[in-house]
């Protein structure tokens, strides 16, 4: 009787347990801004022009990139903004943000590949990255 008793008890708090069970995310503010921008900007040769591309936003992320051009060829990109929704987002945009940075300038232009695992952050940045030589091509 008691290994009855004892067994109805345990179930009963195992219950209340996992009905209690919060399975919802808390609520969090959005984290500030990040700023990937180099604090001192790299001298260009002359003729450089430059031009900020618009701020390109997903639901997890935004991203604004300013491109450098000389010659119709890319020779630099800062980010200019990089905001991210989540940790999650913040690892993606860590790691894919330097890939997309040096492709860029290896490419010399916007028309680079996507990285894997980081498909809305490469789209924000190619397409931020592409209006900015645009703008900058006058």
């Amino acid at each position: 009787m008691r290994k009855v008793l004892a067994t109805f008890v345990v179930t009963a708090v195992a219950v209340i347990a996992l009905v209690s069970y919060r399975t919802h995310l808390p609520q969090r503010t959005r984290a500030p801004a990040r700023m990937h921008a180099r604090s001192i900007p790299l001298p260009h040769p002359a003729g450089t022009r430059a031009a900020t591309g618009v701020s390109i936003s997903t639901p997890f992320t935004t991203i604004q990139v300013r491109a450098f051009v000389v010659r119709g060829r890319l020779i630099d990109v800062q980010e200019v903004d990089v905001e991210d929704d989540n940790a999650h987002t913040k690892a993606l945009n860590d790691r894919a943000i330097p890939i997309l940075h040096e492709e860029a300038l290896r490419a010399g232009s916007a028309h680079i590949d996507l990285v894997s695992g980081a498909t809305g952050t490469s789209t924000s940045y190619i397409s931020s990255l592409q209006s900015a030589i645009d703008r900058a091509h006058g």
